[in-house]
């Protein structure tokens, strides 16, 4: 716990937590809008700096810090991104940076508990990039288009870099039917995106329900052909998420759920992956309680009652949240050291 709360992840918390700050004046008309959401947008960026010399400073470097940092910068990116697809940020552009930026983090979570694979020069140049050319769209800067091409160059190519690097540490078999079956799963989530970008909600539903049937047979497929491996309970725990938090900041920006719901999952977001990890390092196995199945279930429930506008879809949602809390409650304590055994 004294890693968790040590002063520069403090800050990075902070930075995640103001994101919405940014994205709800971004989204504001106001005068001088653009202005005031990229001097928020230059805070939060510089605040990765500011983290980071803390902890070289003060000896406070920690392995959660240096998971959790890229973290943050990959939710500031993606959702500066998102929000600004069609005001200056192709889709292709926004979906190839956004998938290559969960895709690494997914595979550096993979060996976490081996090795923890810091940033590297190709990597700070691509966020230095990424960072210029999203402050060129919001100020709609001349040649925005040129920056933001730049940006997802060094992206994919400092992606590779890694994959490099990671493939060297892995010494496990992924490649069999379940893994693929998620592999197939994760494929899909860019063109679920687009389809809700585009309002093609018949689509997104008819993906979505693709994406949710093959969640279960991957896992059926697993116990049957007895392929079970960490990899894949990982890569599938990791497919969630990303889903999850796809489908509620598409929903948001389209306007068909209140902000209130994405500014409420921020904290799960934060936690339940972060618990997730310290569990991960710790017992070198990814660990799902009941409570967290039954609330990816709810989840699941929910996001198809808000693609089919429920009259309910509301009062799902509130059960949805007060499960999704519990659970990560349930992690944090998990992961906190309270007890001497995990029973799940």
């Amino acid at each position: 716990m004294k890693d968790l709360l040590s002063i520069p992840n403090q800050i990075t918390y902070i930075r995640i937590l103001l994101i919405p700050v940014f994205i709800i004046f971004l989204l504001m008309d106001i005068p001088y809008r653009d202005y005031i959401a990229a001097f928020i947008f230059i805070v939060l960026s510089l605040s990765d700096a500011l983290d980071g010399y803390i902890a070289r400073k003060k000896q406070q470097i920690t392995g959660i810090g240096k998971i959790i940092d890229p973290i943050a910068d990959k939710l500031l990116i993606s959702a500066a991104l998102i929000f600004l697809i069609g005001k200056g940020v192709p889709a292709w552009m926004a979906i190839v940076i956004i998938a290559r930026e969960w895709v690494i983090t997914f595979l550096r979570l993979i060996v976490v508990h081996r090795q923890i694979i810091p940033a590297g020069r190709l990597g700070k140049i691509k966020t230095i990039t990424q960072t210029i050319a999203i402050l060129a769209v919001i100020v709609n800067f001349p040649f925005n288009w040129y920056f933001m091409l730049v940006a997802v160059i060094f992206t994919v190519v400092s992606g590779l870099g890694y994959i490099i690097k990671i493939r060297n540490i892995l010494d496990i078999k992924i490649l069999n039917i379940p893994n693929i079956i998620t592999f197939m799963r994760f494929g899909l989530l860019p063109l679920f995106a687009v389809t809700i970008i585009n309002s093609k909600l018949n689509y997104s539903l008819l993906i979505f329900a693709i994406i949710v049937i093959s969640d279960k047979l991957d896992g059926i497929s697993a116990r049957i052909m007895n392929q079970t491996t960490e990899f894949g309970r990982i890569f599938d725990s990791f497919t969630d998420g990303l889903l999850i938090l796809t489908s509620f900041l598409l929903l948001t920006i389209k306007g068909h759920i209140d902000l209130i719901w994405i500014l409420l999952l921020i904290l799960p977001a934060i936690f339940i992956p972060l618990s997730k990890i310290v569990l991960l390092k710790k017992y070198r196995k990814m660990l799902v309680t009941p409570i967290a199945k039954i609330s990816v279930g709810i989840i699941y429930f929910a996001i198809i009652a808000i693609l089919i506008n429920f009259i309910y879809k509301e009062q799902i949602l509130i059960i949805t949240f007060i499960l999704l809390y519990l659970s990560m409650f349930r992690y944090i304590i998990l992961s906190s050291g309270s007890f001497k055994s995990v029973k799940l």
